[in-house]
């Protein structure tokens, strides 16, 4: 872990600890700060597991911006089974499964057409969300009809598990990064894909094992997202939610050009971005403004990371 890397966790760290904070000392006369406290882990898990998945292929150097329209899809196809009176297990299998399916379509794509992951990806960002539309046209009456789901049974992952969910992909992302071979050589391949060909490592491959982990984490982020919902619309469920992740990353210190990254820094980034918006709220801040300040916070953060890293490129190559 680089120098600046573990001052950006320093920092993420007291950042997290003011606003928890700021936000106990907003709270109203009566307002218990550990239900706060237990309702975040169910608020910020999908934006978390989706991160915790995509910083692997970030930090190969890649990006997947279709990630949003995957989880309308896979979102969309469990509601569409419910609808039917599919059993739970199967619906929650299938919305799992088709967010892997999906982002391993995505890796072999980077990788058999050799265009660069942007291109792929912002292309299957329109795919996916047509694909949801689609697939709600035929379950329901009209195109992109919303499709509620008010079974309790469907909703179990979402409202009485995430904090599970939540808890055993962050131990299974440390330990992968701990101790695990591939996180390495995402980061190599993040460096300098040049190098690791010369030296016998196949970069396409080594890039859609990253893909296939963010398709992992990506259907525990899809299953805890869509059943905390009781009502689905495919036309904006998911919508900006790819932004919120990246600038989760990038808050958290991963390198948007590759190369370096932490799933620690993902997890308090993803965190202080649900922090902060909660103060927020408990500010009483317009929600309006709300949504301008965290869209201009992580546009903030994203603009000046790649500013940073770029710079310190250009030094690089002039040593």
């Amino acid at each position: 872990m680089s120098k600046s890397l573990r001052q950006r966790l320093m920092f993420l760290i007291v950042a997290n600890a003011a606003c928890l904070a700021a936000i106990y000392g907003l709270l109203r006369e009566g307002s218990s700060f550990s239900l706060v406290l237990r309702r975040a882990g169910s608020e910020v898990a999908p934006v978390m597991l989706a991160g915790l998945g995509l910083t692997s292929v970030i930090v190969c150097g890649a990006i997947d911006l279709s990630i949003g329209s995957i989880l309308a899809v896979s979102g969309t196809l469990f509601a569409c089974l419910a609808f039917r009176g599919v059993a739970p297990l199967w619906c929650w299998l299938a919305c799992f499964g088709l967010c892997g399916g999906l982002s391993l379509v995505n890796g072999y794509a980077v990788r058999w057409l050799k265009l660069p992951a942007i291109i792929i990806t912002l292309g299957g960002l329109a795919i996916y969300r047509g694909l949801a539309l689609i697939l709600a046209s035929l379950a329901a009456s009209g195109l992109g009809e919303s499709l509620a789901v008010q079974d309790e049974a469907y909703h179990a992952p979402g409202k009485r598990y995430a904090g599970w969910i939540l808890f055993l992909g962050i131990v299974s992302a440390v330990i992968w990064e701990r101790c695990g071979k591939r996180p390495r050589l995402w980061r190599a391949i993040g460096c300098s894909r040049e190098v690791c060909r010369l030296n016998g490592v196949d970069p396409g491959r080594i890039l859609q094992s990253a893909f296939f982990v963010q398709g992992i984490y990506l259907g525990l982020a899809s299953l805890v997202y869509v059943t905390r919902l009781q009502v689905i619309e495919p036309a904006r469920l998911g919508r900006h939610f790819e932004l919120d992740v990246i600038g989760a990353i990038v808050l958290g210190g991963t390198n948007i050009f590759g190369g370096e990254g932490s799933v620690w820094g993902t997890i308090l980034g993803a965190s202080l971005l649900y922090e902060i918006g909660e103060l927020l709220v408990y500010a009483g801040v317009n929600p309006y403004y709300q949504d301008v300040i965290r869209g201009g916070l992580i546009l903030l953060v994203i603009g000046i990371d790649c500013a940073l890293h770029r710079s310190h490129k250009m030094l690089e190559e002039l040593a």
